[in-house]
């Protein structure tokens, strides 16, 4: 995976309800992972372990965002 798709959003880490599912398994993945252990790197470590749950928890929110900015729009 590319370092621009492990890469945070900017609305992390806002969770809403309708991406319950996908933030809870991003969010206790990333916890399990990026543990302090004194590896500078256990952040970018922990997002490459996590990728496909990070990748569902992007696609659920830009798709929220994307419907509220359309509904803001009327």
């Amino acid at each position: 995976m590319d370092t621009a798709a492990l890469r945070l959003p900017p609305y992390f880490p806002l969770k809403v309800k309708k991406c319950q599912d996908a933030s809870d398994s991003f969010f206790d993945c990333f916890d399990f992972n990026s543990v302090p252990n004194g590896d500078k790197d256990v952040g970018r470590k922990a997002l490459s372990k996590c990728g496909s749950q990070l990748q569902a928890y992007k696609a659920c929110m830009d798709e929220f965002k994307s419907l509220t900015d359309a509904a803001s729009r009327r």
